[in-house]
């Protein structure tokens, strides 16, 4: 059937009421052309042990959408097609280990920004020779590759992303070409890339002060350089993404390497003010080790996965002090670490309700970060567990968990009292957070 561009949008429109239901099914097919429509949510009820009240000591509950998302994938035919994910950024209060801050959903009744999240084109030639062109995730974490809506509890670990940056677009997603392709039977997935890395400066928001600071330039227009390989001794893995939990449908056993490199990253020896004293620079470079095991049994399944992951920018926290380039560029949970995390967790064998099926799950996770809410070398140990309650698989469920942090070394939190200084009055060794997600994913 040949169809007009006028047909072709009126059976896109129709096609997504119809096929609202159908879990990420293709709703128009026609001369070898597809189009999958995705309509994703996630929910997050966040209950915090401090921000509220005069002092700010007291408990505060937010509710924020963790995601909200409408992806588009088209094929022209089976080589040609590309990717289109959309991201809403409306919320309450946003939370997270290191504060919070009003967003502008509080203030703002026009704040519903929407913003590309993912664009990329695709171009499958063989199964050894793939490429994706564009915005898309950098194939260097399996945490960072991991679905959004498919993560062994809330979410994947924060400490995951491999790129850098203020924003998720250098955090864990960038412009650029990454090729991909299997080996050995579909048992191993390479992924190698190269992206545009970090350019020109960032401003953001100091956590205390609450004053516009600006990042130093970059030392040159280098691009970022990404690799990645897995090897799955049993069920393959066989994508360049993956899940957090299969659910027992697969028996996983899955090692993975990874690895960046961007060479004149950031300037070495900056001042508090952000004068660059020299031209001297300092790489970043980015590896990591990883493992999935899930196997399934009659008694239920299951699943350990655990993570070793080492950013480097060669110690410039010690010379480079512009607060610009400590919140944006070495330093906060994407910049300078070196830590581990393990999870893991075991899926009833039971049903409950129609198809139900629970998970509890826990996690373990350290790591030593070179700046954190202005404190230098701090180390930061995360203890959670929770319970997933997959109502119809990944695409209808409900989540709870606890959540505690630990600081070695006493520290303020963005959102707290501050001085005539703008330093923190109040400092904390420890927070804990217990949260609720639903999801509805299709």
């Amino acid at each position: 059937m040949k169809l007009s561009p006028s047909k072709l949008g009126a059976l896109v429109v129709l096609s997504g009421f119809l096929g609202a239901t159908a879990a990420q099914a293709d709703i128009l097919e026609a001369n070898m052309v597809s189009l999958r429509v995705q309509l994703r949510g996630q929910l997050l009820a966040e209950s915090t042990d401090y921000g509220a009240g005069n002092d700010r000591l007291g408990d505060r509950t937010d509710l924020r959408f963790a995601r909200f998302r409408l992806t588009l994938t088209g094929m022209m035919d089976e080589t040609y097609g590309f990717q289109i994910n959309t991201q809403s950024i409306v919320s309450t209060t946003k939370g997270g280990i290191t504060g919070h801050s009003i967003s502008a959903a509080d203030t703002d009744n026009n704040d519903a920004n929407i913003r590309l999240h993912d664009a990329y084109f695709i171009a499958n030639y063989s199964d050894l020779l793939n490429f994706k062109i564009g915005l898309t995730k950098l194939p260097v974490t399996r945490g960072n590759l991991d679905g959004c809506f498919d993560p062994l509890g809330i979410d994947r670990s924060m400490w995951s992303f491999s790129g850098y940056g203020s924003t998720p677009i250098k955090a864990s997603r960038d412009i650029g070409v990454s090729a991909w392709g299997k080996l050995f039977d579909g048992k191993s997935v390479y992924q190698v890339g190269v992206f545009q890395g970090r350019e020109g400066f960032a401003r953001t928001t100091h956590p205390f002060s609450g004053a516009t600071v600006t990042a130093s330039m970059t030392p040159s227009e280098n691009f970022m350089y990404t690799g990645r390989i897995h090897y799955s001794f049993w069920d393959a893995e066989a994508s360049t993404g993956y899940e957090g939990s299969y659910l027992g449908d697969m028996k996983i056993f899955t090692i993975g390497l990874g690895g960046a490199y961007e060479p004149a990253a950031v300037y070495k020896n900056v001042t508090s003010a952000g004068v660059v004293t020299n031209g001297d620079t300092v790489d970043y470079t980015y590896v990591t080790a990883d493992v999935l095991f899930e196997y399934p049994t009659p008694s239920g399944t299951y699943t350990l996965t655990a993570a070793y992951i080492k950013s480097d920018f060669e110690d410039v926290h010690y010379t480079n002090l512009n607060p610009g380039d400590r919140l944006t560029n070495y330093g906060g949970v994407n910049g300078q670490r070196d830590g581990w995390y393990v999870r893991g967790a075991y899926l009833l064998p039971q049903t409950f309700g129609s198809e139900g099926k629970l998970q509890p799950y826990a996690y373990y996770e350290k790591f030593d970060v070179a700046a954190l809410s202005g404190v230098t070398d701090q180390t930061v140990t995360q203890k959670g567990f929770g319970l997933n309650y997959y109502i119809r698989g990944q695409n209808v469920r409900f989540t709870i968990e606890y959540l505690k942090n630990e600081f070695a070394k006493p520290t303020g939190l963005a959102g707290g009292l501050v001085n005539a200084s703008n330093q923190p009055i109040f400092l904390y060794s420890e927070n804990a957070n217990t949260r609720a997600m639903f999801q509805v994913a299709f």
